[in-house]
């Protein structure tokens, strides 16, 4: 019985709010108030499809400011530096239990009721990190090995393996492996 709703999707998201920003090529995807608007609305709830809400400067700023804590969990040196990390979020954006019964029954949430898209952003996708560290282990937790990229990952393989962030990363990687092999053999 899974008594948590803060699996997958929490943790898909907290993955790709770090991946927002790529400091190998410096490409930034939140550069507007506009684009966290679109952020939420592709990884958001009911709760920030609301069409009384404006994404604003100070908006932006603080979502990018999370991204940039979010990130620290992954590079963090192990589970203990990754859990007062995702603490310390969930104690900043007021991530306080609340039984809610919307859709399939009777569930916890840890989202503020009334708060900015980027305290609702931290405590989903601290509650969802929260959960891989405890179900998963930090192990899961990963930083691309490319030497092209820097994205994070949650590795989900049955052996705990993944080195990469995705299939063209790995790719890439094994490409190179293999054309240096190459020249070194001729």
């Amino acid at each position: 019985m899974d008594f948590s709703h803060y699996g997958d999707q929490p943790v898909r998201t907290a993955v790709d709010l770090v991946n927002t920003f790529n400091i190998v090529t410096g490409e930034e995807r939140l550069s507007t108030p506009e684009d966290v608007a679109a952020f939420l609305e592709e990884h958001g709830t009911d709760e920030w499809s609301r069409a009384d809400w404006v994404a604003s400067e100070s908006d932006l700023h603080e979502v990018r400011a999370l991204r940039a804590r979010l990130r620290q969990v992954f590079w963090s040196a192990n589970a203990t530096s990754a859990a007062e990390i995702v603490n310390v979020i969930l104690l900043e954006v007021g991530a306080v239990p609340r039984v809610s019964t919307h859709g399939k029954g009777a569930h916890l949430h840890f989202e503020p009721l009334d708060a900015s898209p980027a305290r609702w952003l931290g405590s989903v996708t601290a509650m969802g990190l929260s959960v891989a560290l405890i179900e998963g282990g930090y192990e899961r937790l990963g930083v691309c090995e490319s030497s092209t990229c820097d994205d994070v990952f949650v590795d989900t393989s049955r052996n705990r393996s993944r080195r990469h962030c995705s299939d063209t990363c790995t790719t890439r990687e094994n490409v190179a492996a293999y054309r240096a092999r190459r020249r070194t053999e001729e």
